[in-house]
């Protein structure tokens, strides 16, 4: 077993909240803003009761406008602008005089992520001002990379501020950390795992259903490294950990969306960590170019489901240049153009364990060739919201819907002639990417 510190960090960015879950944002915003408050009704000759330190948090993690239209919805739209005016006003004056401070624990969480060369973004309902005061008064900018608020460019909410951190981050491989179930929208609109901080600022009566829970930011990383020991015990239980582990291959396959993908990769991260060669090979490297009408995985009519892998992969050339060679012990080399245009060179040496990822992979002919293979199994619901993630910010709403239409019926189909639980070695719960809670 690796040592925390030895084994390679699960998620290639972590991103935050800020008000709430980085910030003590009650230490300083009910002041200000009862503060701010009172300045504006005397300004507009109001004689009315300061809103309750609740009433006040309530508003934090909504865009502010948002939470000003419903705390003072009896007010005129030129009132409520002035009394959020006012406040924010104070807010500044109270941020700068260096009243703001970071909650318990972060500093030691966002070191030890620094550290681990984890990269770290913000997003947050805020504006820009505001954002850049918080980063420069508590020091945020040493550890945090990029921050996203309602001022960014082409930001109109919490989602679109992930999704374009996830694109400066050029990755997938990201878990949002938040105290609000506006935090948890955003980041399963980007089919993130969410991690609801339990302590922050959610008001009584607002449910957050999330891939985790933490009682404060110390259990952060202990829970995110889960993921590891999910895919340490996944590999005892095949046989395959340590250096020496029996089997020279294993497939890693499920229906689109089951996170198959970063499942291999991280698989391959571990083994070489605990010393043990391992090579991953994607087998949507091998599509055919003139598969029909490129219509993808299985759109086409067939007399069975049997038929749909060898119409859209060139399982032939997988089979004899691949895997039969690598279970022959002999080196695998193989040089392959890709359909962007690109190339891509496999290279797996004898007795390094072959990671294969790719739909199908139950198929007999690629079941025979793969000592163990593994299933990760997710209802449906949840593989076309993550679907929906990769493609809606990329404007493919067709692709939406052809995995709804046509790709998740065919794989269904498949599965009932190769049924996972009787022809994979391993059918794992994969609805939480951050593993099972323990």
């Amino acid at each position: 077993m690796l040592h925390p510190m030895d084994e390679p960090f699960p998620f290639d960015a972590v991103l935050f909240d800020l008000d709430g879950t980085l910030l003590a944002t009650d230490r300083f915003w009910i002041p200000a803003a009862r503060v701010g408050a009172r300045r504006a009704f005397e300004e507009l000759g109001l004689d009315r009761e300061i809103p309750t330190a609740e009433q006040w948090m309530s508003l934090v993690g909504l865009p502010l406008a948002e939470g000003f239209d419903q705390l003072f919805e009896d007010l005129g739209p030129t009132q409520r602008k002035l009394v959020m005016d006012r406040c924010i006003e104070e807010e500044h004056f109270a941020l700068e005089s260096g009243s703001a401070a970071l909650l318990p624990g972060v500093t030691q969480v966002l070191t030890e992520l620094m550290q681990a060369g984890v990269p770290m973004g913000i997003a947050s309902n805020c504006s820009q001002g505001y954002l850049d005061s918080a980063m420069n008064k508590v020091e945020l900018h040493a550890f945090i990379a990029q921050g996203r608020c309602l001022d960014s460019p082409g930001v109109r909410t919490k989602a679109d501020m992930i999704e374009d951190l996830l694109l400066t981050f050029g990755t997938r491989s990201a878990v949002m950390v938040g105290d609000r179930a506006g935090d948890r929208d955003a980041a399963h609109a980007n089919g993130l795992p969410h991690v609801h901080l339990r302590n922050g600022f959610a008001p009584r009566g607002e449910e957050v259903s999330c891939e985790a829970l933490i009682d404060d930011f110390g259990e952060l990383l202990p829970r995110l490294r889960g993921r590891s020991r999910w895919i340490e015990e996944t590999l005892r239980e095949l046989g395959l950990e340590g250096a020496a582990g029996g089997a020279k291959s294993l497939g890693i396959t499920g229906r689109s969306g089951a996170g198959k993908s970063l499942f291999g990769r991280d698989v391959v991260r571990h083994l070489r960590a605990t010393g043990r060669d391992a090579v991953l090979v994607r087998l949507d490297d091998f599509l055919r170019p003139d598969r029909p009408a490129r219509t993808g995985h299985g759109c086409e009519p067939v007399d069975s489901p049997l038929e749909l892998p060898d119409r859209v992969w060139k399982l032939q050339q997988l089979i004899d240049e691949v895997l039969e060679p690598h279970c022959q012990g002999l080196d695998v080399g193989l040089d392959l153009d890709l359909e962007d245009g690109e190339s891509s060179r496999i290279e797996v040496p004898r007795g390094a364990l072959l990671v294969l990822e790719g739909l199908y992979l139950l198929h007999p002919r690629l079941r025979a060739l793969l000592e163990r293979v593994v299933y990760l199994d997710v209802p449906e619901g949840l593989l076309l919201r993550r679907v929906a993630a990769r493609c809606l910010p990329l404007g493919d709403s067709a692709e939406l819907e052809r995995t709804r239409g046509r790709y998740l019926p065919a794989q269904k189909g498949f599965d009932l002639s190769c049924p996972p639980r009787t022809h994979a070695d391993l059918v794992l719960d994969a609805r939480n990417p951050l593993g099972p809670d323990s």
